[in-house]
């Protein structure tokens, strides 16, 4: 089968990379940094009975060592992908003759499990070459087929880094009363297009093209296809909106909601004392955390179907879509309403193409619509409170499946400063010989917290000590005692930490005066998922030498356009307090290596010295 849901779906038509176009006139010191030369024929093919045919033709001339990767092959088959037919050979460009015949008993095969997955059907077939002596041409063509024409690859005219594209064609065939869409990214030309006995052809074609290096995702030249009318495993509709995508997904659905009467009488148990609407929400969102285990199962159709709920309910494990759809079960037994939502999940993801429907997505969570509001509830987490997304499907476009169809909506952002704070008061005192003892509380709220919320469920005492250490950060440290309460039962999740650690290396002393740096809590651009944050800093470090500040202790005030910064430092009774806050407010779609930036100019502020003179 071709797995959907909790991992991405790759054809191997051609890797997506950016491109210049490779003038004839350029030098020949330019021409050296080619490592191959590619010629490609690429042929979608629907059929009036909703298969879809993948033809491929390479002619592959690798010039250097280098460019062997780029006769690498890689072939995907499962349930619903089949490889029909496959030949290729080795030649020598100079003599003509043939090095080596490639059939598919020269590849490996190897099962395709993505992280985290237990049960999976999909495999790879693959062949990387072993050559010494170049040129050398690799000529290979083969022919796949996807039982159903719900998907379709998406292809790009451009080849690898230092690969020079002679020519690129794509021709996508259909019959004109199926349909066909399609929609091109960063390419201005038109397709050829011609139609005869209902059929209709769709024509593109690049010559020398070559890049230099992997491109930028948004510069990608791209060619996305979707159907109109399409059909798999016997399940038909109609993709052209969204509403008919839900329609579709409705049908996969229809009938597995029946819970046994021992479910049914587990759910009246949790809910049947309660009054609101909310607390049977956050009840059952609680009983499944507790008792049901996350497994990625890719099997059934496409990846897309859910098993039955009562099944997972009674296995006590489920994927994605398993587990979300037992919780609408659930809540429609306790009589609430609820979603299955489509999502295309990760930290990083892009948002979906809003005006292009097709199946974009990788994950399932549920929409829960209460009192004018919305609880969003991620059924493979056992530790984020209900209506708590994380930055795994927050801020993105969503489809929601409707008894009357597909809706799209987009998830919270969570874009204030409540939803992620920091907060550490830590108090110090000083042992002589840059030695020291730290009491430090701190307090986390939404983002900051969900380390320490997985940590706390997932981990026993002596594995969180040592993620603790690696958190904290401290050199040199020792953790004498600690206590870690978190709190999940709020919109917002909660820890609380207290820990007495030992340092061995704290400050530095010579004869006449005393250097301290307070070592602030490392953040990295992963705990602003949210683009915004208050973190705040106090430290009190106690000296039992008479000293007086020397320097380093002047206040830092600074705004900027990604955060604002303010340090104060006072001295007295021997006490040293440094005070530190910072509040962050990223604009959308900033990217990480902005963040980086910011983070790295605010450790550069935090680790100034403070010189004390005895």
């Amino acid at each position: 089968m071709i797995a959907i849901f909790d991992r991405a779906w790759l054809i191997p038509f051609s890797l997506l990379l950016w491109t210049v176009n490779f003038a004839a006139g350029q030098g020949m010191e330019e021409v050296k940094l080619i490592n191959s030369k590619i010629n490609s024929v690429n042929t979608i093919r629907l059929t009036e009975d909703y298969e879809v045919f993948l033809r491929e033709k390479n002619k592959i001339l690798i010039l250097n060592e280098d460019g062997l990767k780029d006769g690498n092959i890689w072939l995907s088959y499962s349930d619903l992908l089949s490889i029909e037919d496959f030949e290729g050979e080795i030649t020598d460009p100079q003599t003509g003759k043939t090095i080596e015949k490639l059939k598919l008993k020269h590849f490996k095969d190897v099962s395709h499990i993505s992280e985290g997955s237990v049960f999976e059907d999909d495999r790879l077939k693959y062949y990387k070459p072993s050559l010494y002596q170049f040129p050398v041409e690799i000529t290979y063509e083969y022919t796949q087929k996807i039982r159903g024409n719900m998907y379709f690859p998406s292809w790009t005219p451009e080849g690898k880094p230092k690969q020079l594209v002679e020519q690129n064609v794509l021709e996508v065939i259909y019959p004109e009363k199926l349909g066909l869409r399609y929609k091109t990214e960063n390419i201005a030309t038109a397709p050829n297009i011609t139609k005869d006995n209902g059929e209709v052809r769709m024509k593109w074609m690049f010559e020398n093209l070559f890049n230099l290096d992997d491109p930028e995702e948004d510069s990608v030249a791209l060619v996305k296809i979707a159907p109109k009318a399409f059909s798999m495993e016997g399940y038909a509709a109609d993709m052209s909106t969204w509403n008919g995508f839900g329609m579709w997904v409705n049908q996969l659905l229809a009938g597995r909601a029946e819970l046994s009467p021992q479910a049914k009488s587990t759910v009246g148990g949790i809910v049947d004392s309660l009054e609101t609407d909310r607390e049977k929400i956050k009840a059952l969102y609680r009983y499944l955390q507790g008792n049901y285990r996350y497994v990625s199962i890719q099997m059934g159709i496409g990846g897309l179907q859910p098993v039955y709920a009562n099944e997972v309910f009674e296995k006590k494990y489920g994927d994605c879509k398993g587990l979300t759809f037992l919780m609408k079960s659930m809540l429609q037994e306790a009589g609430i309403a609820a979603n299955y939502t489509l999502v295309q999940a990760g930290s990083d993801e892009d948002d979906i193409d809003t005006g292009f429907p097709s199946n974009q997505f990788n994950h399932v969570i549920l929409q829960v619509p209460v009192e004018q509001d919305t609880l969003w509830l991620e059924c493979t987490s056992n530790t984020l409170p209900a209506g708590f997304l994380g930055d795994f499907t927050m801020d993105r476009h969503v489809l929601a499946i409707t008894d009357e169809g597909g809706v799209l909506l987009k998830t919270p952002c969570y874009d204030a400063i409540d939803y992620n704070q920091i907060k550490n008061v830590s108090k110090v005192n000083l042992l002589g010989n840059g030695m020291a003892r730290i009491h430090q509380a701190k307090e986390l709220t939404g983002f900051a917290a969900q380390n320490y919320l997985y940590a706390q469920s997932v981990l026993n005492e002596k594995d969180i000590q040592k993620y603790l250490y690696h958190d904290l950060g401290l050199s040199g440290a020792h953790i004498e005692d600690f206590e870690l309460r978190v709190d999940g039962s709020k919109k917002v999740p909660t820890a609380e930490l207290n820990h007495d650690t030992f340092l061995q290396q704290f400050y530095q002393s010579t004869s006449k005066r005393m250097i301290i740096t307070p070592k602030f809590q490392s953040v990295d651009s992963d705990l602003l998922g949210n683009r915004f944050m208050k973190w705040e800093e106090r430290w009190e470090i106690l000296n039992e030498e008479s000293v007086e500040l020397e320097s380093g202790g002047d206040p830092v005030q600074l705004s900027e356009d990604f955060f604002d910064y303010a340090k104060e430092i006072q001295f007295a009774d021997n006490t040293l307090t440094v005070v530190r806050t910072v509040n962050f407010h990223f604009p959308e779609s900033t990217d990480r290596d902005t963040m980086d930036k910011a983070l790295k100019k605010i450790a550069q502020l935090d680790n100034q010295p403070i010189f004390l003179r005895k």
